[in-house]
């Protein structure tokens, strides 16, 4: 198996983009890279199937850079198309100019346009998962790792201000002593809505995996609602992340599925790379070195509730405007 010598479809491209987005993208898991000020490192490249360039609203080029993109064919999005609903981005022939736009920013509804322009082009939405395969959500007790060390990490989780109650379930329950059914109830719906929605949980009340487990023995949750929930410390959460932040993956399509290269130190996480078609998505294990993953291998589901960008981006919209997900979503549709 050998590595595609054309360009590949991952990392995207960036010329021009903002701070906010660059780090927004970099945070979600999306696999990205940042070019020099001209593109003359592309010159080599053979045409690719496609790859993207995220051209910021600032960013103009050059005759001898618009040659080269022509000749590689790389697919371009304008961000100044995002700026506004009214907004459009500028044709080829108008790349030499800025855009009249203000600096474009990272949030929910921005990684929602992303995706849709992505998938226009015939791309795939492809990024690291938020947590080690096979785990779609955790739940971490322990506040060892609490202080100032959890509030900067908590910071370095969005690109935008996050406050510390996010990352927290909030509750005033006593739960060494007894519950009654409706509080019960409620926490039980809460940690459940949480997970179907890709969120992290902090209890950091809870000192240690076993006092978490008679926690979950009180409120009478079923496992089975939250399958692949991990359970873990909020110290081994943050080596985690602080893990994947630093993990570089370059991705190509081969006739087979998908060609996979992946960097950086594990130290026995297991990454996961989520792929995204539509409505669904499916996430997949990676290893150290060249992986191939084979169409017939994935197994799409339905994940209504889940924000493609994963929880920075679901957090991130509650800075913006327009939130794709109601974090305050009735109850109801969530088993009791």
């Amino acid at each position: 198996m050998s590595v595609s010598r054309h360009l590949p479809e991952y990392p995207i491209l960036l010329a021009g983009v903002s701070a906010s987005v660059r780090e927004g993208l970099r945070e979600m898991g999306l696999s990205v890279i940042e070019l020099q000020d001209d593109l003359a490192q592309l010159s080599g490249y053979q045409p690719s199937r496609w790859n993207l360039l995220l051209v910021g609203s600032q960013k103009t080029f050059n005759e001898h850079d618009l040659q080269i993109l022509s000749h590689c064919n790389i697919p371009l999005i304008d961000l100044s198309e995002f700026a506004s609903p009214s907004a459009t981005g500028r044709q080829k022939s108008e790349l030499g100019k800025q855009a009249d736009v203000e600096v474009e920013q990272f949030h929910s509804q921005f990684v929602i346009q992303l995706k849709e322009r992505l998938q226009q082009t015939g791309g795939a939405w492809i990024r690291l998962a938020d947590y080690p395969y096979p785990y779609q959500g955790v739940i971490c007790y322990g506040e060892s790792a609490l202080g100032k060390e959890f509030r900067e990490f908590s910071n370095v989780m969005s690109p935008l201000p996050v406050p510390l109650e996010l990352l927290h379930l909030k509750s005033e329950y006593d739960w060494h002593g007894k519950f009654d059914t409706q509080v019960q109830r409620k926490f039980r719906v809460d940690l459940i809505s949480r997970y179907r929605q890709g969120l992290p949980v902090s209890l950091p009340s809870v000192p240690s995996r076993k006092e978490l487990d008679l926690l979950l023995q009180n409120i009478n949750l079923d496992r089975k609602q939250i399958p692949l929930v991990w359970v873990t410390s909020l110290e081994t959460f943050f080596r985690w992340w602080n893990l994947r932040r630093q993990l570089g993956v370059s991705i190509s399509r081969i006739s087979s599925g998908w060609e996979t290269v992946i960097s950086g130190q594990f130290q026995g996480f297991g990454p996961g790379l989520q792929i995204w078609r539509g409505q669904h998505s499916a996430t997949v294990s990676l290893t150290e070195g060249v992986n191939e993953i084979r169409d017939e291998s994935i197994a799409f589901v339905t994940n209504p509730q889940r924000h493609p960008g994963g929880f920075t981006a679901h957090w991130a919209g509650l800075n913006s405007s327009q939130v794709p997900i109601n974090l305050n979503k009735s109850a109801t549709s969530v088993a009791s």
